[in-house]
Formats: C-alpha cells, sequence, structure tokens
C-alpha cells in the first residue's frame, strides 16, 4: 500500500529527522517545513520558514502535494504580541488571542484545527513510528523496591496534574517528589533535581502523557541525551508510560542504559 506524502512541521530535537527517516526507508515521501532553525534533513526535501509564516509553510504542502501532517519537535513558545505574521498566521494568532487562558495544548489545538481547516489530515507520530515495528527496549538492570515505590508515587503525581495541563515528567527519590518538568524540559528537569537530593546518587524519572492529551500533539521524548543526562547526575533509572511516550534512537539508547547500569521500566 502507497504511503501518502508526508508534511513534517520541525521543531528542534531529533525527533523530526526520526520520522522522516522511517517514513523515508519504507517508500514514502516526506516534506520538511523547519521553523526551529536553518537545518537540512539528510537528503530529505526541507524548507526553514519563521513561526508566524503558517500560511507560506501550507503553501509549501499544498504545492508538493502533502496530504497529511505531523507537528513534531520542541518550540519555544513566542511571544504572541510581536511575532512577526503572514495572512495565514494573522488568521491564526487571531483565533489564538480569542482565548483567555492558553495552555500549551490549546495553543496546540487551535494550530491543528486550523491545518485541518485547510484540507489536510494531522497524525500522530506514534503513527509514523508504529511502521518501523521496533522492539520494546529490555534492559540489564532491574528497578529495586526502592525504585518500584518511587515509581508508583510518581505515577501517581503525573496522573493528577494531568488535568492541570502541567508536566510530563517527574523525579522521585526516597519517597520525595524532587521536580515536576515545568517549561525547562526533561533534560533541564534532571540537572536541577540533581542538588535537590539529600544524597550523591539515587532517584527516577518518571515519564507520561498528560490525561486526556491529544497524541497527534506534543508527544512525550526520550532518547540518548535523557539517558546521558540520567546517567551523568547519578540517577537509577527512568519508567516511561509504555504506549505514550516515545523513544528516539532506540538502539542507542539501550546502549547507553546497559553501560550505564540504568534501568527502563514501562508503566
Amino acid at each position: 500500500m502507497a504511503l501518502s506524502v508526508l508534511g513534517i512541521i520541525a521543531g528542534n530535537g531529533d525527533l523530526p529527522d526520526e520520522i522522516a527517516n522511517i517514513y523515508v526507508s519504507n517508500g514514502g515521501s516526506c516534506f520538511i517545513a523547519s521553523v526551529d532553525k536553518d537545518r537540512s534533513y539528510n537528503g530529505v526535501p526541507c524548507k526553514n520558514f519563521t513561526l508566524g509564516c503558517v500560511g507560506a509553510i501550507l503553501e509549501y504542502f499544498e504545492e508538493n502535494k502533502v496530504e497529511r501532517i505531523i507537528i513534531v519537535g520542541g518550540v519555544k513558545r513566542p511571544d504572541f504580541n510581536s511575532l512577526k505574521v503572514d495572512w495565514g498566521g494573522a488568521s491564526l494568532l487571531a483565533s489564538i488571542m480569542k482565548k483567555k487562558f492558553l495552555g500549551d495544548d490549546n495553543v496546540l489545538t487551535i494550530v491543528m484545527e486550523h491545518i485541518k481547516q485547510k484540507g489536510f489530515e494531522v497524525i500522530s507520530p506514534l503513527d509514523i513510528l508504529a511502521i518501523d515495528n521496533k522492539n520494546l527496549i529490555h534492559t540489564k538492570s532491574r528497578p529495586s523496591k526502592n525504585d518500584k515505590v518511587d515509581i508508583e508515587f510518581g505515577l501517581n503525581i503525573l496522573k493528577n496534574l494531568g488535568n492541570l495541563d502541567v508536566g510530563q515528567s517527574v523525579i522521585i527519590c526516597d519517597g520525595y517528589a524532587l521536580g515536576i518538568e515545568a517549561a525547562e524540559g526533561t533534560d533541564n528537569l534532571i540537572r536541577r533535581c540533581d542538588v535537590l537530593r539529600k544524597k550523591d546518587k539515587g532517584g527516577v524519572l518518571v515519564k507520561m502523557s498528560k490525561s486526556g492529551q491529544d497524541m497527534r500533539l506534543d508527544v512525550p521524548v526520550i532518547g540518548p541525551d535523557t539517558i546521558f543526562c540520567l546517567a551523568k547526575h547519578g540517577f537509577n533509572g527512568l519508567a516511561i508510560e509504555k504506549t505514550g511516550v516515545i523513544i528516539i534512537k532506540p538502539k542507542e539508547t539501550q546502549k547507553l542504559l546497559d553501560e550505564n547500569n540504568l534501568f527502563l521500566e514501562y508503566i
């Protein structure tokens, strides 16, 4: 079955590369609109845009017969009052500014609806990753009884926070919540929590999708950078939602986990 032409609106990080490589290696074609910085994607067609050029981005996709779009990769939230926009961006910005209270999920939902109104289908990165049929990671190291208690505590915290559109990750050590992920991202959360422990080493990262989260938007991600950061700062491992967190570069991720005696547990 032929794959339809895919458009990727790409922020920062490795996930846009991962999605593009999987899609192309399985016989599909894709076009990337980068809103993070000037960059190229290993021969995959890519054009760079400023964040407010929504009209130009969708016109680029229309010209290349894109049918489905993925929004993926981190983007620093802009100052909407000073954002420079084209005609398409102005229409979208007007829809955003009508809302009085805007969490990141609400902004992304408005963006998605705007794209859908232009005739495109918005899909989840998980739909593309499923094409590749990667096996789950199974680490040599396993969580201790104490780690499992911390994981359960972290899981309960995230479940209760999910409805508030706050955080996808938490770090727990010996029954204490050291930190909840905010705007700084997972790796900076790890660094911040290193100095908050009562001992030199220990603690776990727990990461999952938010309650009711639209998996077409802002899917939680881990990868080699996350594992390197956990190892550097002396944590024991991590627990992630099996169906709600994407693992970038799984082979490299597993290698780093095993080399540093860190566990990865599914929740």
